[in-house]
């Protein structure tokens, strides 16, 4: 669990870099405005949710000889 200083501090480091990166990105002129990046980058974040979401909840295939081996008992005998 996350204590409170530790939240705070992490939102703050993180504001502390989002301040850095808008000067750097006004230093360069802004050649890229919003109406012209937030297309692609809202595009790409949903084709990475979707992906992400697809991978994870898609099914896998077991086979019966997997699925009885794991839960039966073993039936390796002792050399003699």
């Amino acid at each position: 669990m996350v204590s409170k200083s530790g939240l705070i501090r992490g939102a703050i480091t993180a504001l502390v870099w989002i301040m850095i990166g808008a000067g750097a990105a006004h230093a360069h002129g802004g050649m890229a405005g919003p109406d012209e990046l937030g297309p692609p980058v809202g595009m790409s974040v949903g084709i990475g949710l979707a992906c992400y979401y697809l991978i994870t909840l898609w099914p896998s295939r077991r086979r019966d000889d997997d699925s009885r081996k794991s839960s039966g008992k073993m039936t390796r005998r002792a050399a003699k």
